[in-house]
């Protein structure tokens, strides 16, 4: 494994729309302190064939230098899930998955994180974020000013086996791609979008068809991120669907998005047991 170092470029932020209000600077997420991100990583023996590009590490990887590193998020665990591990390495005393996450699990070997990284890379995912650097209170995408962004142009130039993006925070990361990378985006025959209504909805500009990088914007593996599919039943009262009557469990859910649009190349996964085929893929029906 080694990380391709690929030149940033600094690109200045979209200015708001003409301000009616002054901003309060009271509120939570109106400004923080500067924190950057890390290079991307790659295998040094495999030609990455799926980029997966999240927003800017959070607090707790910043803290240490790691990617995904906050115990409920999903990262680690779906990947695990994919090629056959389980998320060893854990932060603040926690010497195994939570609980929400720990009985879906599909597999009992534990590895370590260079492990993980090894194994990820190694079958063909390249793994960054796509802002470098911002000011930024907390860890919540939605806090994030100033923003430089990451050349993911660069290293895709650098690296053509890449044909796909996969926005690992969801429609956050989508976004702020989108934002940074607008000019490159308008280019005819660079990208396509997957198509489904969540990435036609970031990307509705872009052809579903073609020869470009396909860009898949994938259920968050964030904490923050609580589908409507997977809320209590008591909050769905207003809903009249399979999930209104047994909302899905957060992590199998996510799992399964991932399975199918990111995964589903991989053996692992092709052997995983359906959604919904055992009955701790739901949670009880209230919280």
């Amino acid at each position: 494994m080694s990380s391709t170092p690929v030149k940033r470029r600094r690109t200045a932020a979209a200015p708001n729309a003409t301000p009616t209000k002054k901003r309060a600077t009271t509120s939570p997420h109106f400004s923080g302190p500067a924190k950057g991100s890390f290079g991307p990583l790659l295998s040094a023996t495999v030609a990455p064939h799926t980029l997966l590009l999240g927003t800017q590490p959070s607090d707790n990887s910043l803290r240490e230098g790691k990617y995904f590193m906050t115990n409920a998020n999903a990262f680690w665990h779906i990947v695990g899930d994919a090629l056959g591990f389980r998320r060893g390495f854990h932060i603040d005393g926690r010497a195994e998955a939570v609980d929400f996450i720990r009985p879906h699990l599909l597999h009992d070997e534990a590895v370590d994180y260079d492990e993980a990284v090894a194994r990820l890379t190694g079958a063909g995912y390249a793994l960054w974020d796509a802002v470098a650097a911002s000011n930024r209170k907390g860890s919540l995408d939605g806090a994030i000013r100033d923003a430089t962004y990451a050349d993911v142009r660069g290293l895709l130039a650098a690296t053509p086996s890449i044909r796909r993006i996969c926005f690992s925070t969801g429609a956050g990361s989508a976004k702020i791609f989108r934002k940074g990378n607008g000019a490159w985006l308008a280019e005819p025959g660079a990208f396509r979008c997957r198509d489904d209504a969540v990435s036609r909805g970031v990307f509705p500009k872009l052809p579903v068809d073609g020869d470009g990088v396909e860009l898949c914007v994938m259920e968050s593996v964030s904490p923050a991120s609580n589908p409507r599919q997977t809320w209590s039943k008591a909050k769905q009262a207003a809903f009249d669907d399979e999930y209104a009557a047994r909302p899905a469990a957060i992590y199998p859910y996510k799992r399964k998005h991932w399975f199918e649009v990111c995964f589903r190349d991989e053996l692992a996964v092709q052997k995983a047991p359906p959604f919904g085929s055992a009955p701790t893929d739901f949670r009880p029906e209230e919280d």
